[in-house]
């Protein structure tokens, strides 16, 4: 049995690709990682502590119930990245504690600085601290998408993001951050365009020669409505992407372990991890699935549809609680 203290990152992932058999999986790699759901439940517990709060003033300080509080507490995944910021800003986080959160917790992508939401976060985690923090964020955030809401975003601008995250943190008061914005706004109208141009090459170059159009490939992959119109707004340039959404998108379009990286990359979030017990069966299932000439597009027995069939072929014989909520992105399609 290999030792909790060899458990890094990279080993592990080197440890997933020498499974040949899913049981091999289970047997050698799951004892070694915690659920999510474990994962959240000892992160609240730790939360709790350090703040010094009851439930009942935490669930005041983040907005919402003492009951969602409960729910957290027993290992309840908060549903958005928004309620991820509420936690870490009630919990009086800085920057660097704040991004583990949404990361390594919530999946989501760390503060990037040239997303509007983001960079107020930033400034009001730089100068705030206790119970008005968060509406603080709200009342900053109201004012300026007012501020900027008819301004036209150029598709081709794009704001250094160094530049950008140096000039908010010797930002000195709200009024020179609205200002700020308000002379950048076309920057922080476009944050994802690389996102979003590279998920829409994929999307061509997958239904080339299979379907003629986004529509046809998702009617014959049988594509969940949220998934459609997670692709809708991406073609608008409006989708604020998240995680799993990301690797379902991955998967429909028959990505190998690199493009869906590159996609998370893009999105400024982490890559496939292998200390996630979900994601670990990702990489196995993607690892597979290349090893099989599944992903050879070239291949005149290439099936653009064989990927999702086998992610939920593998899925759904696991016990997971990731699980069941994305599985529901991978329809039943016919074997023919």
């Amino acid at each position: 049995m290999m030792e909790r203290r060899n458990y890094e990152t990279v080993f592990l992932r080197d440890e997933i690709a020498k499974c040949e058999e899913l049981e091999e999986l289970k047997e050698r790699i799951f004892p070694l990682i915690a659920s999510q759901k474990n994962q959240w439940e000892e992160k609240m517990r730790e939360i709790l502590t350090e703040s010094g709060l009851s439930k009942s003033s935490f669930a005041e300080q983040c907005g919402v119930s003492r009951i969602s509080v409960n729910k957290w507490c027993k290992g309840s995944i908060p549903k958005s990245r928004e309620t991820f910021l509420r936690i870490g800003m009630a919990a009086g986080y800085d920057r660097i504690r704040m991004d583990q959160l949404l990361q390594r917790y919530g999946q989501y992508p760390a503060l990037y600085a040239k997303s509007l939401e983001d960079s107020i976060c930033i400034f009001v985690l730089n100068h705030y601290r206790g119970p008005e923090i968060l509406k603080k964020y709200n009342s900053i955030l109201d004012r300026i998408k007012e501020r900027i809401r008819d301004c036209r975003a150029e598709d081709e601008k794009d704001g250094n993001t160094v530049w950008i995250e140096e000039r908010i943190s010797c930002i000195a008061n709200e009024i020179e951050l609205e200002q700020f914005v308000e002379d950048n706004a076309s920057v922080f109208m476009t944050a994802y365009h690389r996102f979003y141009a590279y998920v829409k090459m994929n999307i061509i170059a997958n239904y080339t020669g299979f379907a003629g159009s986004v529509f046809e490939l998702a009617e014959s992959q049988n594509w969940s409505s949220s998934l459609r119109q997670c692709v809708s707004a991406i073609r608008q340039k409006k989708w604020y992407p998240t995680r799993n959404k990301i690797i379902s998108l991955g998967l429909h379009l028959s990505m190998d372990h690199d493009q869906i990286d590159e996609m998370l990359k893009l999105a400024h979030m982490e890559p496939l991890c292998a200390k996630n017990l979900f994601e670990s069966v990702i990489m196995y299932i993607l690892d597979d699935a290349s090893l099989n000439n599944m992903l050879d597009s070239d291949s005149d027995y290439y099936d653009p549809d064989a990927l999702c069939r086998y992610a939920r072929q593998v899925l759904k014989t696991l016990n997971i609680p990731e699980i069941e909520e994305f599985i529901t992105e991978l329809p039943e399609m016919d074997d023919e």
